[in-house]
């Protein structure tokens, strides 16, 4: 099954001010300092939220989908 996860894909643009991390009801976003990290198992469980990308002022973060089987293609990221 196909689901979203979130990435940053300008990191020149995070604020670092962790209001992604906050709105995340699923507290998948783990860090942002020093680097991006997601636990993409947790996103899976809720395949409609987006919460982190709606709420991201400064339009850093996107959404990636998993392949048709829910795997998550690293080289594309």
């Amino acid at each position: 099954m196909k689901f979203n996860y979130p990435v940053l894909a300008h990191p020149e643009k995070c604020q670092h001010c962790k209001t992604c991390m906050k709105a995340c009801p699923l507290s998948a976003i783990i860090d942002i300092d020093p680097r991006f990290k997601v636990d993409i198992s947790k996103c899976k469980t809720r395949i409609d939220c987006f919460y982190c990308v709606m709420n991201c002022k400064s339009g850093a973060l996107t959404l990636k989908q998993t392949d048709a089987e829910g795997n998550v293609n690293i080289s594309k990221q």
